[in-house]
């Protein structure tokens, strides 16, 4: 049982889908997180960012159109960002920076809300993830590098919520997974793949958990374990091959 659930829990922990509530379901991956990078980027209070203390300087302002250009920075002293306030919310473009001066994002805001594309970027300033936001909502597509520049994954969010389908990639760039989504959950099949090619799990997901038969293949792509699942645990007999041939591994 403990290959199984190794197995099991270490892919269902990167495909949960996410959300910025920073909940289990509320909206990521492991793959370039929106709350990690939330928190990175944007603290919204001191609370959360006990080491960042910021500090706003109006550069100059424009009472007579409500505008002011500020520059945040670290309680250290490095720029932190640097972006037009109106009327004393974030409009237009907003470029955030590493305390080593390199780039950690360029943001697009209106009415203090994210609107339009999103870039973020690793500290070698290499592309880490593109977003599109609606009224401070996740919409539309995205993608998501590793630190090499190679894709990682891509699809499309819903209201702020994984939606469809979304394509999970190794850094050698081989698919490492599909996964439908509905309502923000895993629905349907899904199959995992290894960096060599090899498939080495294939199942059902029903409501964000595994259902129905599911099975569990070698690195090089041999059936190792198969049975089935009811509401994301194992059910009834689960069957583990010796000798191509299935032997009884347990019983639930």
């Amino acid at each position: 049982m403990l290959l199984i659930h190794g197995v099991r829990f270490g892919v269902q922990n990167c495909v949960r889908p996410r959300f910025r509530s920073n909940g289990i379901f509320p909206g990521s991956e492991g793959e370039f997180s929106r709350v990690r990078a939330e928190m990175l980027i944007r603290p919204r209070c001191c609370k959360r960012m006990m080491c960042l203390a910021v500090v706003v300087l109006c550069i100059s302002c424009h009472s007579g159109w409500g505008q002011d250009l500020v520059k945040e920075y670290y309680r250290s002293g490095e720029l932190r960002g640097a972006g037009k306030l109106v009327d004393g919310q974030k409009e237009g473009a907003w470029i955030f920076y590493y305390p080593s001066g390199k780039t950690n994002s360029i943001e697009n805001y209106k009415a203090g809300k994210l609107q339009g594309e999103a870039n973020y970027f690793y500290p070698t300033e290499t592309r880490q993830g593109r977003e599109m936001w609606i009224d401070g909502v996740l919409q539309d597509s995205a993608r998501y590098y590793h630190p090499n520049g190679k894709l990682k994954s891509k699809g499309i969010y819903d209201r702020g919520q994984y939606a469809g389908q979304w394509k999970y990639f190794h850094e050698n760039e081989k698919l490492e997974r599909i996964i439908y989504y509905q309502n923000g959950l895993p629905e349907g099949d899904t199959f995992v793949y290894n960096e060599h090619g090899y498939l080495i799990q294939e199942g059902n997901y029903h409501q964000g958990l595994e259902s129905g038969a599911w099975k569990f293949y070698s690195e090089d792509g041999k059936l190792k374990f198969y049975g089935s699942y009811r509401a994301g645990k194992p059910n009834g007999i689960w069957y583990e091959m010796k000798n191509d041939k299935p032997v009884v591994y347990k019983k639930y």
